[in-house]
């Protein structure tokens, strides 16, 4: 019963602390453990905030300026009202709504009728400001409908629906015949127009 209670007094806690932040946070798990400077979620845990929910099994909520804001997780989904994303762990600030992705990162983000896909070592989000940066030690793989795109680094801004890529960029388009490598590259996600420095182009004709 001692135990029970405790449970109880931990969970309602993190709710009432939570609550500070102007929008509500709800935070769900199979128990939790509360440290002086932190609290461990452990099975089906779900944080929600507005549009965006955070699912794992595993998870902590540390105090940053005495506020309850930073959630680190391993692996870990996490979903906006444009985008989701999968990785092996996750460091988000719940009250800036910024964070880091790293290990095995897939995303997708939406666009009206299409999506982006993105697989990487690390993606950086600001879903404040729909942004979205992420590197690979070997390359970026991107997908949007017939476009195979490769690189080393990415910049996406969803407002400009403005996909920019840097090192080693490659752009193949087989529908089209296109074939392009360059260093800089600028890809509109909405019109599929294409803008690049220093490159190398192939375009195959029927003979």
């Amino acid at each position: 019963m001692k135990k029970f209670i405790s449970f109880v007094l931990v969970s309602f806690f993190i709710f009432i602390s939570i609550l500070s932040f102007p929008a509500t946070i709800n935070v769900k798990a199979d128990s939790v453990k509360g440290e002086e400077k932190r609290y461990i979620l452990t099975g089906n845990v779900f944080i929600q905030k507005d549009d965006l929910i955070i699912t794992t099994d595993y998870a902590t909520i540390s105090l940053v300026n005495d506020d309850w804001r930073d959630v680190e997780t391993n692996k870990v989904h996490i979903k906006g009202d444009s985008f989701e994303a999968t990785s092996d762990y996750l460091i988000f600030d719940l009250q800036t709504e910024k964070g880091t992705l790293r290990y095995n990162v897939e995303s997708n983000i939406s666009i009206e009728e299409s999506f982006i896909q993105i697989f990487c070592d690390e993606l950086i989000l600001d879903n404040s400001k729909k942004l979205y940066e992420g590197f690979s030690k070997e390359h970026i793989l991107i997908t949007k409908d017939d476009y195979s795109i490769k690189s080393k680094r990415f910049k996406y801004e969803e407002s400009a629906t403005l996909l920019s890529l840097f090192d080693n960029v490659k752009i193949v388009n087989e529908s089209k015949k296109i074939d392009m490598d360059s260093q800089v590259a600028y890809f509109n996600t909405k019109t599929n127009e294409i803008e690049a420095q220093s490159v190398n182009l192939i375009l195959q004709v029927e003979d």
